[in-house]
């Protein structure tokens, strides 16, 4: 893996689209089964943007433990 952070970087990326995605009213959410489908996904949207500062945090290990990153 040459560039962690690119990696750390696109999977934060699709965890936002997807904590922005399962904000939005009115839209059909997949995997949400409580409730009515349409109705926003908080407890979602908490997951998604947690594991995006999830994927950055462990992006900034991962590129600080290369040998030879300074």
């Amino acid at each position: 893996m040459k560039n962690p952070w690119v990696v750390g970087g696109v999977i934060a990326a699709v965890c936002i689209a997807l904590a922005i995605f399962y904000a939005i009213p009115g839209i059909v959410h997949p995997l949400t089964f409580s409730g009515k489908p349409t109705d926003p996904a908080i407890k979602h949207v908490i997951l998604f943007a947690v594991l995006a500062v999830v994927a950055l945090v462990g992006a900034r290990f991962a590129a600080n433990s290369r040998p030879g990153a300074r």
